[in-house]
């Protein structure tokens, strides 16, 4: 097992958009207890660290300061950010010490304080630098990778988005960006929220090529996963050579989340870290692991465990049978998906 940071504070709780919402703040305390039962915290290569806020200097080194500006104002006159995010009292606070927890998690990789950097709560990856939405108020992803670049002075950084939903402000920040490589796997985006991320949005200018979107179909599992990681992520994480990986998402890739329809297992949330340890190790660098999304509250925390515990080299997880697959044939409809992807990247990156 790798040294591991766990960057938590009960101040996370709070993004909370309330109840009847599918996004409730409990998730967070739940997991830190999961870890607790499951003897990560007391591991001996295991700290947990308290993070700071983010400051408007950490911010706007995405967002705009009118745009922090006019959350904060929505916040105080409780009008929503979106139809699907309402601004409860609190809220603005709990998204910058989400912030806050990914950019220490980044701090923490980047000075080779440990190897692997848990942020609880990370992975608000539908907010775009003026906009927010999808329960995501600040994009914490994308600070932190711009952090990298900007205070740690990296030149390479691979965020795996693995998600069930596109990652659809990631994508727009960074599509211009050859120093960051964005790699999205989800659900069909013409199936699913946001409705974006597919495999013709490529990036542009000076960023072409270096958006990679894969939507899988809906009802593919395990084995898809495991095609996605070999033929797609690790040739492009060999090539890319990578100085530090960020992987965000949640488990709503599980079968029994009620968002999204892909069937994955906790092994195949496993494996998803197992492999980004792997590609890590060979490119020599660290990793931040960022859990938020997930909603069936039976699965998130479990969830989430399966994801760490793959990126941490931690072999306990929660293990299930594989569920009955209701579509005859994902793997061959993924392989296809997965040929196009190859195809449309072909001029950038070498996959055989």
């Amino acid at each position: 097992m790798e040294p591991l940071a766990i960057v938590y504070h009960e101040g996370v709780s709070d993004y909370d958009f309330g109840g009847g919402h599918p996004f409730r703040g409990d998730r967070f305390p739940r997991f830190m207890r999961l870890l607790d039962s499951q003897g990560m915290l007391s591991h001996p290569l295991v700290t947990v660290v308290e993070p700071k806020p983010a400051g408007d200097p950490d911010l706007q080194l995405i967002h705009p300061e009118g745009y922090i500006r006019e959350v904060e104002k929505r916040e105080k006159s409780h009008i929503p950010l979106s139809g699907d995010t309402p601004l409860r009292p609190g809220i603005v606070d709990a998204a910058r010490l989400i912030v806050g927890s990914s950019l220490k998690a980044g701090e923490l990789v980047a000075e080779g304080a440990v190897k692997v950097a848990e942020g609880v709560g990370g992975g608000l990856h539908h907010a775009g630098r003026r906009y927010g939405g999808g329960f995501c108020v600040f994009n914490d992803v994308a600070v932190c990778a711009q952090a990298f670049l900007d205070r740690h002075g990296l030149e390479r950084v691979l965020i795996l988005d693995s998600d069930v939903h596109a990652g659809n402000g990631t994508m727009d920040i960074f599509y211009d960006e050859p120093r960051i490589l964005f790699v999205s796997v989800h659900q069909d985006p013409r199936t699913i929220f946001p409705g974006t991320g597919f495999i013709d949005q490529i990036g542009a200018g000076s960023g072409e090529g270096y958006t990679v979107n894969v939507p899988l179909p809906p009802g593919a599992d395990d084995e898809c996963m495991s095609l996605f990681l070999e033929e797609v992520f690790k040739p492009l994480a060999e090539e890319f050579k990578p100085q530090a990986i960020i992987r965000n998402g949640g488990s709503d890739p599980h079968h029994q989340d009620g968002l999204g329809s892909l069937r994955l297992t906790y092994g195949g949330l496993h494996l998803i870290g197992k492999v980004v340890a792997e590609a890590a190790a060979e490119a020599g660098c660290g990793v931040v692991d960022l859990c938020c999304s997930g909603y069936n509250p039976a699965t998130v925390a479990e969830g989430w465990f399966s994801l760490l515990s793959g990126v941490a080299g931690y072999e306990e997880f929660p293990t299930e049978q594989p569920p009955q697959s209701w579509m005859p044939n994902p793997l061959d409809e993924t392989r296809s998906v997965i040929e196009s992807v190859k195809r449309r990247l072909g001029d950038h990156w070498h996959f055989d």
